[in-house]
């Protein structure tokens, strides 16, 4: 009997269709870090779906008891996909060349007509948990870290998490990443008239945050960030983006945040997207229209904002050499050391023009 293939995502035909613009050689190292994987809603159970991270081919797949997971594509048997070719038979994965069995940690667990496994026949796998109505991988160092940033949002019954959408751009992970950082182009894509600047909160080891306001005081009233937003790094390539009503945080229940991610997917290829953590105005048996109505207000207000970038971001390309302004602002220069000091040891020992970026000039 043939299985029926699930269709794929736009952004999923646009992937395996594209090849890099002006771009070659091998992939960048990217911080170590939790990275997007897929949303949540666009996983069912029993589902496989290929995909590419760090320019290596996966199976992600969901087992029937609603677990997700990530292994290595290229079956350690004879190398077929099973991305394409395999499927899900309770909580594993099951080749379709062959019929080897693999858990949610890529050891194979059944070989037909053997009888015994070998020791090396095992895939490699990515840690994952899901978060926030997103599916994470971790990559870099062997143990994970909590996604803690994201720990408000474990609550389900007082939040609804609000699926955004995936764009595909032509460049490597840290210009699409730093986008965020970039203070200084909010007043010409979001906020028209309204010059913006950052204030630096915490910068040390693997936390990065900082607070975006308007640069006049007397903006504070008429812009549309009443009048503030903190920016904290969940990773170096996820942002979480909330409201701060006053100077000092209130320590009030976010009402909205917005998560801005970043993942790579081959030289000169990275993906970026968004999502939203809506907090519920009551209990749904109560208030579930009013829910729900909430809810879809703020992301056609958050996607109307965040399509400003999107024709920018989609096109960037790097450049030869790094060509700074003084109005480009600390924090992007920031950034990029927060971004690099968590590089894996073999590779975050920078030399100070890559850090710090040519010295700044007057516009």
């Amino acid at each position: 009997m043939t299985r029926r293939r699930p269709r794929p995502r736009p952004y999923d035909r646009e992937l395996h269709s594209l090849r890099p613009i002006g771009h070659g050689g091998e992939q960048e190292p990217s911080p170590i870090g939790w990275y997007f994987a897929r949303f949540s809603k666009h996983l069912r159970p029993g589902q496989v779906v290929p995909i590419t991270r760090m320019d290596r081919q996966y199976a992600l797949f969901r087992t029937r008891g609603g677990r997700a997971a990530v292994i290595d594509s290229q079956c350690c048997h004879m190398g077929a996909d099973l991305s394409r070719c395999g499927h899900v038979r309770e909580e594993r994965l099951v080749c379709g060349f062959h019929a080897w069995e693999f858990d949610k940690e890529g050891t194979c667990r059944k070989i037909p007509g053997a009888d015994r496994i070998p020791s090396r026949a095992v895939q490699r796998s990515l840690p994952v948990t899901e978060v926030a109505g997103v599916i994470w991988f971790w990559h870099g160092s062997p143990t994970p870290e909590p996604l803690g940033e994201l720990a408000f949002a474990e609550d389900r019954g007082r939040h609804l998490y609000l699926t955004g959408e995936v764009l595909v751009c032509h460049a490597d992970l840290l210009p699409i990443g730093e986008h965020v950082t970039d203070s200084s182009h909010w007043a010409y894509t979001h906020s028209k008239g309204h010059p913006m600047v950052s204030v630096p909160l915490r910068d040390e080891g693997r936390h990065f945050s900082f607070r975006i306001q308007p640069a006049e005081a007397q903006d504070l009233r008429i812009h549309h960030f009443r009048p503030r937003v903190v920016v904290s790094m969940v990773g170096p390539t996820t942002a979480l983006v909330t409201h701060q009503p006053g100077p000092e945080p209130d320590g009030k229940p976010h009402r909205m945040a917005f998560v801005a991610a970043v993942s790579p997917v081959r030289p000169g290829i990275t993906i970026a997207t968004w999502c939203l953590i809506v907090r519920k105005l009551g209990p749904d048996w109560l208030l579930w229209p009013a829910n729900r109505l909430w809810a879809a207000f703020l992301w056609r207000l958050v996607r109307r904002n965040h399509h400003a970038d999107f024709d920018i971001l989609r096109w960037m390309r790097p450049v030869a050499k790094d060509l700074w302004s003084a109005a480009d602002g600390p924090t992007v220069r920031a950034y990029r050391r927060f971004y690099r000091r968590n590089l894996p040891p073999a590779t975050a020992e920078p030399t100070a023009e890559s850090t710090e970026g040519p010295a700044p000039r007057k516009s």
